[in-house]
This record gives C-alpha cells, sequence and structure tokens, in this order.
C-alpha cells in the first residue's frame, strides 16, 4: 500500500514530467530469471568448430505482463517497461567430467521468436573457454531489446553451438538467461 501511495503522490505532484519519467522513478527495473533451457547433447564423435549446429528448440508459455502487474501491486504491466534486455546468462554441463564438459563447445547462440514477434532475434552469443570448466557465466557486452516478443504468451528458443573437441557420452547442458526490465 505504501508504494502505491507513493505512486499516487509522485502522479498528482509531477504534472510536467513526462509517462516515462514517473514510470522510471517509481519502476526502477527488476532481474528476472527466464525459465531453465535443458537438454541432453548426444556424444559427439567429429568436432567441426566451423560448423554451427542446433541442439534444441524449446517452446515456453510466458506472461510477462502479469509477472510485473504481480511484482507492482498491479500498477505496472508489459506497456510500462521501457526495455528488457539479457543481464547474464550461465552454461552448465550438469555432469560434467575431465574429458566431456563445456571446453567441448567453442561458441553457444541463442535466437528467440514469439507468438507476436516470429523474426527470430539473437540474445546470446558467447565464446566457451578452451579450458575444464563445467559451468561459464557471460554478461553480453550488445543485449539487444527483447520487450518486443515479450508482449506475446509463447517464447520459442533456439540453441546453437559449434564443437571444438569430440565428447564420449551424453552431455546434461543446462542454461540460465537472466534479464533486466526497465
Amino acid at each position: 500500500m505504501k508504494k502505491l501511495h507513493y505512486v499516487v503522490s509522485v502522479l498528482f505532484l509531477t504534472p510536467f514530467i513526462s509517462c516515462n519519467k514517473i514510470i522510471e522513478a517509481v519502476y526502477p527495473g527488476e532481474d528476472m530469471t527466464l525459465e531453465e533451457l535443458t537438454v541432453e547433447v548426444p556424444p559427439v564423435p567429429v568436432a567441426d568448430s566451423t560448423l554451427e549446429i542446433p541442439v534444441g528448440t524449446f517452446t515456453t508459455y510466458v506472461n510477462t505482463d502479469s509477472t510485473i502487474r504481480a511484482n507492482t501491486g498491479g500498477v505496472f504491466g508489459i506497456n510500462s517497461v521501457s526495455s528488457v534486455k539479457v543481464k547474464e546468462v550461465t552454461m552448465q554441463v550438469k555432469n560434467a567430467d575431465d574429458a566431456n564438459n563445456l571446453s567441448a563447445f567453442k561458441s553457444f547462440r541463442i535466437a528467440i521468436s514469439s507468438n507476436t514477434d516470429a523474426n527470430p532475434l539473437d540474445i546470446v552469443d558467447i565464446e566457451i573457454p578452451a579450458t575444464v570448466v563445467a559451468s561459464y557465466s557471460s554478461t553480453p557486452l550488445n543485449s539487444p531489446d527483447i520487450t518486443p516478443y515479450l508482449h506475446g504468451t509463447w517464447i520459442t528458443y533456439t540453441v546453437y553451438c559449434s564443437i571444438r573437441h569430440t565428447t564420449t557420452k551424453t552431455l546434461n547442458l543446462s542454461t540460465t538467461i537472466v534479464v533486466t526490465a526497465k
């Protein structure tokens, strides 16, 4: 109730400030973790780092408008958000060992589309270090605004990778993406 009172006070006491400035003042943004993407990557007998291969496509229901309304007492929704960008991506091989881990992959790319924008957009494009690691996090430097995709309710993610070296077992790969809404 206190936040709602603050919002009403700001709206009535600042008639000459633009709506976007008011929204920025009372809704400074939130970090949200998108649904974890998991895929099983079968053993890779031949590695060619010059090729990019799709490793999974996932479609998930999301209601960003409801999420924002739930976190702002119903005051703001998706139309109040000026941008949503990827803040961090974490890739993890849950069954990693010395020979089968993230270093088997040279790079990952994730593209999204939605029922409101079918044009795929790359939201993650990361290089994986050649050292043995089970988990790797990256902060994109120039993350695109994905807000138009979040006006819908169905998001499709497609994960691509290039292979650095062969693997001998199926790898349980998970990806967690944190976005910032402002």
